[in-house]
């Protein structure tokens, strides 16, 4: 069989154009949500006997949202949604604002992310006297990935696919083992990873940021609650992720 690595597609022009794609038992959709490890999986996912094995495709999904299929089977990354949200800010704040490497690739980011400077001070301000504010709302759209949300990957596909079409669930929180036990891939490559080099203070959320984020992102917690209970997800995971 050929590896992996030679017959994967493009991963977003081989859904916008429908590119060498069929929806069958041997094709595998890699829904990589954006700031939950999603790159370090994909080279894990390129090095599995696991999925060589069962797959004749692999698809990556990302930023653009995936197909709802009858047949394919899906692997999918997710991560607590306030965390994920602290990291995407983090990382978008370093490429635009820090490094101005990405300074112009989205209109008004810059602005946004110069203008609050932490997750927290946005978040303490999507909400006045329990009410959104909408102008807020529009500026944490701008950000790169807040705006991709969990929901935005998951909402259109949830209501339709079937739990066995779901190969596997990995999450953030326990990316590592996941690999492992799902992929059989001992040695995992960590790309994109910045927690560490991210000062503490940036990732702090006050009870109200934490609150307001909660009750803003909603959509993805239910996603994730749906994703969960269709493949009997163990309470362990799931406090961990719905938390």
């Amino acid at each position: 069989m050929k590896s992996l690595k030679q017959f994967v597609p493009n991963p977003i022009k081989s859904f916008i154009k429908n590119r060498a794609f069929k929806d069958s038992a041997d094709e595998l959709v890699y829904i990589h949500i954006g700031k939950c490890g999603g790159a370090s999986l994909w080279r894990a996912i390129t090095d599995s006997s696991v999925i060589k094995e069962r797959y004749k495709r692999v698809h990556k999904v990302h930023i653009v949202k995936p197909p709802v299929l009858k047949n394919a089977s899906y692997l999918i990354v997710i991560r607590n949604p306030i965390e994920r949200a602290i990291s995407a800010f983090n990382w978008r704040h370093k490429l635009v604002v820090e490094d101005e490497a990405q300074r112009h690739r989205f209109e008004g980011e810059w602005e946004v992310l110069k203008k609050y400077g932490t997750l927290n001070n946005l978040a303490e301000a999507l909400y006045a006297d329990q009410v959104l504010d909408l102008d807020v709302s529009n500026e944490f759209q701008i950000i790169h990935h807040l705006k991709e949300s969990i929901a935005f990957y998951l909402n259109d596909i949830l209501d339709y696919i079937k739990a066995e079409q779901v190969f596997c669930i990995l999450s953030t929180e326990t990316l590592n083992d996941d690999i492992y036990n799902n992929l059989a891939v001992t040695e995992v490559a960590r790309v994109h990873a910045n927690a560490k080099n991210t000062d503490e203070s940036k990732k702090f959320l006050s009870d109200k940021a934490r609150e307001n984020l909660r009750r803003y992102l909603y959509e993805d917690y239910q996603c994730i609650e749906k994703l969960l209970k269709l493949k009997n997800t163990t309470s362990a995971k799931q406090s961990l992720l719905l938390s």
